[in-house]
């Protein structure tokens, strides 16, 4: 995949929510073109802490905080 920087070097402002987005482009475009590279991905980690939170809410917590780590294990299995 190749990208083309005249597409984003050469646009005109014309202040309205497309500069903004243009802008954000052209200041991530490296990590933009590496997140369509690369299938590498945050989600399952971002998954497991949701469902931590998930936990510590609905337990209203533990009195042993060893039940806790285990109660964790269990949901990372």
């Amino acid at each position: 995949m190749r990208s083309n920087p005249y597409l984003l070097t050469n646009y005109q402002p014309t202040s309205n929510q497309m500069d903004i987005t243009i802008n954000t482009f052209i200041k991530n475009g490296s990590a933009l073109l590496n997140s369509c590279r690369y299938p590498f991905s945050n989600g399952p980690i971002e998954g497991l802490n949701r469902k931590i939170k998930a936990l510590k809410r609905n337990c209203f917590g533990f009195r042993n905080i060893d039940n806790f780590f285990i109660r964790i294990s269990l949901i990372h299995e």
